[in-house]
C-alpha cells in the first residue's frame, strides 16, 4: 500500500523534474530566461513596449539612411550647378571685355549653351527613380524644353471646338512659362467653357504670370491653340480635359535654350524621430526659377552674347552672378539638414544599443548561471528517474498480478 501511494508522488516529481530540465535547456539554447509571457508577466509586458520602440527606431534609421542618400545626391547636383554658373560668369566676363571679337562671342555663347544644358540635366537629377527637384511631382522630369505654341489634339469623332463648348468639370489645364518662371493653372468648374479658359489665360498674361501676349484661341481647323506672340518666349502646356485632348507642341515652335518648370512648389517631409520631421527636398522653382532665375539668366546671357552689346553682356553676366548667390543661399538649409540627419543617425544608433541592452536585461539569461541550472536540473532529473525505475515497475507488477 505504501509503495502504491508513492506512485503519484513519483509521477509528480518526474513531471516537475522534466519541466525544470526542459526550461533549463531552453534558456541555454535561446539565451533567454523569458520565452513565454508566463515565465515573467511583468518582464514580458515591458519587453513588448521595448520591441515596439525598437521597431520605431529601425524605421527612423531606415528613413534617415534613404533620405540622407537622396539629399546628398541633390547636394551633389547643386554643387555641379554652382560649378557651371561660375564657369558661365567667367565666360560672360570674357565676352564683355570689349576686346572680344564677334566670332569669339558666338563661340562663347555656344559654350554657355552647354552650361545651360548641364544645369538642366542637374535640375532633372533623379535618385532611385525619384526626381529630386520637382516638389511632390517626382515621377517626371521637372524641367521641359519649351515651345511658343501648343495645339489640342484633333478628335476625329468630335465636331470642331468652339468657344462656347463646355469643358469637363474638375479637369486641369496648366501653362508653364519659361520666361516668367511661373505656372498658370486652370481648374474647370461646372459650366465653364473654352471661352472662360481663354479669358483666364489672357488675364494671367496681363498679371505677368504668363508672358505678355500669351493667348488661347480656336484655330482654322477647330483646335484650341495656346501660344505666345514672341518666338523668344516659351511655354509648356498640359491638359487632362477629354474635350480638348492632349496638348502637343507645334512643330517648329521650339524655343532655343528655353525650359519651363512643370513640377510644383511642394516641400516633402519624412519622420526621422518621435518628435523630429525634416524636409527632404528643395522644389526646383524655388531653386532654379525664383529670384534671379538661374535658367532665365543663362538664357539672357546667351542672347546677349549672340546679339547684345558689351554692356548688355556685362549686365547678363551680373544677373548670373546674382543667381549663383541665390543658389548658394538655397543650398545652406539643405546642407544643414544633411548635418542634422548625420547627427540623428548617431543618436538612433545609440538608442538602438540602449534598447537592445534593456531587452537583454529584461528577458536575457546569464549563460554561466543557465549552465549551472542545466547541470543541476540534469542531476535532479537523473535522481528522480533512478527512484522511478525502482518504484514504478514494482507498482505496475502489483497491478498486473492476478488476484
Amino acid at each position: 500500500m505504501r509503495v502504491a501511494n508513492m506512485v503519484p508522488d513519483v509521477q509528480y516529481a518526474m513531471q516537475q523534474s522534466q519541466q525544470a530540465l526542459s526550461s533549463a535547456l531552453q534558456q541555454v539554447s535561446t539565451g533567454l530566461r523569458v520565452n513565454q509571457p508566463s515565465d515573467d508577466p511583468a518582464a514580458a509586458a515591458n519587453m513588448v513596449s521595448s520591441l515596439a520602440e525598437s521597431a520605431n527606431v529601425d524605421q527612423y534609421t531606415s528613413n534617415v539612411s534613404s533620405v540622407t542618400s537622396q539629399m546628398q545626391t541633390a547636394d551633389s547636383a547643386i554643387s555641379s550647378v554652382v560649378t557651371s554658373l561660375n564657369a558661365a560668369i567667367t565666360m560672360g566676363t570674357s565676352g564683355a571685355s570689349g576686346t572680344t571679337s564677334a566670332a569669339n562671342k558666338q563661340a562663347i555663347a555656344t559654350q554657355v549653351e552647354g552650361v545651360l544644358s548641364s544645369v538642366i540635366s542637374q535640375a532633372n537629377t533623379s535618385f532611385q527613380g525619384v526626381y529630386l527637384f520637382g516638389g511632390s511631382a517626382t515621377s517626371t522630369p521637372p524641367f521641359v524644353a519649351a515651345s511658343s505654341a501648343y495645339t489640342s489634339a484633333q478628335v476625329s469623332t468630335s465636331p470642331p471646338l468652339t468657344a462656347t463648348l463646355p469643358l469637363t468639370a474638375g479637369s486641369v489645364t496648366t501653362v508653364s512659362d519659361a520666361s516668367t518662371g511661373k505656372t498658370f493653372v486652370f481648374v474647370v468648374t461646372a459650366g465653364e467653357t473654352i471661352s472662360d479658359l481663354s479669358a483666364a489665360i489672357a488675364g494671367a498674361a496681363t498679371a505677368g504670370t504668363l508672358s505678355a501676349g500669351t493667348t488661347a484661341t480656336i484655330n482654322a481647323t477647330g483646335q484650341l491653340q495656346i501660344g505666345t506672340n514672341s518666338s523668344a518666349d516659351g511655354i509648356v502646356v498640359t491638359s487632362n480635359d477629354p474635350v480638348l485632348g492632349a496638348m502637343s507642341a507645334d512643330s517648329g515652335t521650339g524655343v532655343a535654350n528655353a525650359y519651363a518648370y512643370v513640377g510644383n512648389s511642394s516641400v516633402n517631409s519624412v519622420k526621422v524621430g518621435d518628435s523630429m520631421t525634416i524636409a527632404t527636398n528643395v522644389p526646383g522653382d524655388q531653386l532654379f526659377t525664383s529670384g534671379t532665375n538661374v535658367v532665365g539668366s543663362l538664357n539672357s546671357l546667351i542672347t546677349a552674347l549672340h546679339t547684345g552689346t558689351d554692356a548688355q553682356i556685362g549686365a547678363a553676366t551680373a544677373a548670373v552672378s546674382t543667381a549663383l548667390n541665390d543658389v548658394g543661399e538655397q543650398r545652406v538649409p539643405l546642407d544643414n539638414t544633411i548635418s542634422e540627419l548625420n547627427s540623428q543617425d548617431s543618436y538612433l544608433s545609440q538608442e538602438k544599443l540602449t534598447l537592445t541592452t534593456q531587452e537583454t536585461s529584461l528577458v536575457g539569461v546569464n549563460l554561466a548561471t543557465a549552465a549551472t541550472n542545466l547541470s543541476e536540473a540534469e542531476t535532479a532529473n537523473s535522481a528522480v528517474l533512478a527512484v522511478a525505475s525502482k518504484v514504478l515497475p514494482e507498482t505496475l507488477l502489483n497491478y498486473l498480478a492476478p488476484g
